[in-house]
């Protein structure tokens, strides 16, 4: 165990412990390896409980489950600040420390209700943009986005999830709506329900990776073999959308390797997308690979491409990769695709690039790379920069090629 715990563990009793009298504490103290120390480091080490000193923890004083039911108790009343992880730690202490708890009057429903159900947090994207039109004309954009998002616990099984979206660049531009509002929870054991204005990433995204605006239904269950379904349409002013229907199964070789299989559809007579795809993701040392193949059966897809369906790929391998979280840590990446023409007829596959390439949705009729690179320039703030060297099929027309700058920050 590293050595600061001791130092976290005394500023914590010291504040939280005045006027309390421990002297006749009657529980035992906590065996030198118990679970719970190691936990609290790693809440120590996250800014859930505080403390201060040189990280000197020598492991040469072990505390009664009375003192750490106290630093539980301060864990419990900063869980907001908690990620996952260690929201589902402060669970577990509370469990093993309940009775403790209770004796310090200090129960989790007591703290829970000092917090609010209710939890927001946003993003802002300031964004430059650069396509190649024509031979001698160039296209740029500046773009700014706000987003914010509201979580709601409704019921211990039932959450809301909605999010504001709104946009607008230097010519004037704008647009400002509800691009999430969702209900999630379990309607069997194991089965998780969606429902409302949601995502619907399909695959590992080649043939669908739009993260807003499906009104809609999906569920989803299974462990191991993950499996999930959904039928929308989607939100946009002025397009009555047709419906769109996918399924989606991922199998998990190992906790770094796994493969998925989909289908995409609509509803129309003469329809855009009948794809099916498999694909796989593969992690090993810093390094994540993905890759994905698709074809699309549509009326017209094949009345384009000599009846047979459109064709697509899409690869891309990066090293490690900027976390908000950590200071200067970066990533870069390589991908490639190669689409025949109507593959994707609008825009819902995955490359970064459909809304600068001038109505040339990224996976219909092109070819050629992508490049990237993101940092962390200040905490919770990544800038990035992807150059999309693509052409057409045939390597003919250059007005698909585009820059991308992005500088992202959340709170």
């Amino acid at each position: 165990m590293k050595k600061n715990l001791a130092t976290t563990l005394a500023l914590v009793l010291g504040l939280s412990m005045a006027g309390n009298a421990f002297a006749a504490n009657p529980f035992n103290d906590l065996p030198a390896k118990h679970w719970s120390y190691e936990a609290v480091q790693k809440l120590a080490n996250d800014g859930i409980v505080t403390g201060s000193g040189d990280g000197a923890f020598r492991g040469d004083r072990a505390i009664s489950r009375y003192e750490m039911a106290v630093i539980v108790a301060k864990a419990m009343a900063h869980a907001d600040k908690a990620d996952a992880a260690d929201k589902a730690l402060i669970d577990k202490l509370s469990v093993e420390f309940k009775t403790e708890l209770e004796g310090l009057n200090v129960r989790l429903t007591k703290v829970e209700n000092k917090m609010s159900n209710v939890k927001f947090s946003g993003d802002v994207r300031e964004r430059y943009e650069w396509t190649k039109v024509t031979p001698g004309n160039d296209a740029t954009a500046l773009k700014t986005r706000l987003r914010l998002n509201l979580a709601a616990q409704l019921t211990d099984d039932l959450t809301f999830n909605g999010r504001y979206f709104s946009e607008s660049n230097v010519s004037g531009n704008n647009s400002a709506y509800v691009d999430l509002a969702y209900l999630s929870g379990q309607v069997l054991d194991g089965v998780n329900f969606t429902l409302g204005r949601m995502a619907m990433p399909v695959g590992k995204g080649i043939t669908s990776d739009t993260w807003h605006n499906w009104d809609g239904a999906k569920i989803s269950f299974g462990n191991k073999v993950k499996v999930s379904a959904g039928a929308a349409k989607y939100h946009a002013a002025g397009w009555d959308s047709p419906n769109y229907a996918y399924g989606d199964m991922a199998y998990a070789f190992t906790p770094n390797f796994d493969m998925r299989v989909a289908y995409f559809t609509d509803s129309q007579d003469s329809n855009q997308y009948k794809t099916k795809a498999v694909g796989f993701g593969y992690a090993f040392d810093k390094f994540n690979v993905k890759g994905e193949y698709a074809s699309n059966a549509s009326d017209i897809a094949k009345n384009t491409n000599n009846d047979s369906a459109a064709k697509a790929w899409y690869g891309k391998v990066k090293y490690m990769g900027a976390d908000g979280s950590k200071d200067h840590s970066y990533g870069i990446w390589v991908g490639y695709r190669k689409a025949d023409k109507n593959f994707d007829p609008l825009w819902w596959s995955t490359p970064d690039s459909t809304d600068t390439a001038y109505d040339k949705a990224a996976l219909n009729d092109t070819k050629g790379f992508e490049y990237g690179f993101e940092y962390t320039l200040f905490k919770n703030g990544i800038l990035s920069m992807q150059y999309n060297d693509v052409t057409d099929k045939k390597g003919n027309a250059d007005n698909r090629r585009n820059f991308i700058t992005n500088l992202s920050y959340s709170f």
